[in-house]
């Protein structure tokens, strides 16, 4: 531990791991420590010059915009290119979780420094704190393609078998009344609906591609159950909506036919 000004710490060596900061994370950590939170301290490498920050980048900026002079900091003597090692395993247990980009950012890295780039697949995902199957499908576009085939077909074959052994039968659809007024889908409605068929695909491969894909389909389960959740309420609004649509009709239906047959024996 040694207490240096955060003038000293340099970030432009190439140890950061994520692809962006987080600026909210980095507003709430500044709100925590003007609230007297403490943090962690930061980790960096000492070249004997220079301290080059390994972790703790949002807590830095936190610090910069809360003015701080001088840090108390954890530190090692070393390298520039050992503190860029140190760092591709960083946040792999720790902090905010690393996006599938962060990840294949560190990994690709790896595959191209100095250091580890002789490395098997294994120990680049020691290093990197993430999965060998991973590392070999950003080694080898050839691999990464196999992979998801094999997850397509692995996942396909088990909704199948689901189906199957459940005898699930689809819910009988009434048909549509036949009406001149039928509703038929505006230009800006189907834009809408490819643009939501697209995000879907695109979720399926970031799970496909997930070093956890468990966790992120688990995520990605909570988002769409929230989403049904407000399409519910807002089915439920449309549909009170209808009904007073309704009422309010018929009423009017019904005063129109009182001034009709008012109208009728004026004129007898």
């Amino acid at each position: 531990m040694k207490k240096v000004a955060l003038s000293d710490i340099r970030i432009d060596g190439g140890t950061q791991g994520r692809v962006v900061i987080d600026q909210n994370m980095v507003y709430d950590y500044l709100a925590c420590m003007k609230d007297g939170d403490e943090f962690p301290r930061m980790f960096a490498v000492y070249d004997g010059t220079t301290y080059w920050l390994v972790d703790g980048f949002h807590r830095y900026h936190a610090y910069k915009l809360l003015n701080l002079r001088e840090i108390e900091i954890d530190y090692k003597p070393g390298t520039l290119q050992e503190a860029q090692v140190m760092s591709f395993g960083v946040n792999g247990k720790h902090g905010k979780p690393r996006t599938n980009d962060d990840k294949r950012k560190v990994v690709e890295a790896a595959l191209e420094h100095p250091l580890t780039s002789n490395k098997t697949d294994a120990e680049i995902a020691r290093i990197c704190s993430v999965s060998k199957p991973f590392v070999a499908a950003v080694r080898s576009p050839e691999v990464k393609a196999k992979q998801k085939a094999s997850v397509e077909k692995h996942y396909k074959g088990k909704v199948e078998k689901e189906v199957s052994s459940n005898s699930i039968t689809p819910p009988a659809v009434e048909p549509l009344p036949e009406s001149d007024d039928c509703d038929v889908p505006s230009q800006e409605e189907l834009e809408a609906a490819e643009e939501a068929m697209k995000a879907d695909q695109k979720m399926m491969y970031e799970i496909l591609e997930s070093d956890d894909k468990l966790k992120v389909a688990m995520e990605e389960n909570g988002r769409l159950n929230l989403r049904v959740a407000q399409l519910e309420a807002r089915l439920r609004g449309l549909m009170n909506e209808r009904n007073e649509a309704v009422k309010m009709v018929k009423t009017l239906q019904k005063q129109l036919d009182k001034l009709k047959e008012q109208n009728t024996w004026q004129h007898r």
